[in-house]
């Protein structure tokens, strides 16, 4: 469906605020009007966030088996149990 002109200045008038906001140094929050290319790029980059905070955990929970004593142990699995809090 074609813009009109009136959606087409609706739409430059949201975005020219949008950018005014971000000049200003402002927070966008997520209910917030943005560009759909910035929210896909903003959505893209917080999951990658989200999946490397998940995938940390990872290797280190390979070594607590290896661990040479119980104390190293636990120290890994704290952060073990860290990383995966924060995803």
């Amino acid at each position: 469906m074609p813009f009109n002109a009136e959606q087409l200045n609706m739409e430059l008038s949201l975005e020219q605020k949008f950018q005014e906001k971000i000049d200003r140094d402002e927070r966008i929050e997520p209910r917030d009007w943005m560009p759909d290319s910035y929210r896909k790029t903003l959505v893209r980059q917080i999951s990658q966030h989200a999946h490397s905070e998940i995938v940390g955990m990872l290797p280190e929970g390979n070594w607590i088996s290896r661990a040479p004593s119980l104390k190293r142990k636990l120290g890994l699995m704290a952060k073990v149990q860290d990383e995966a809090g924060h995803g």
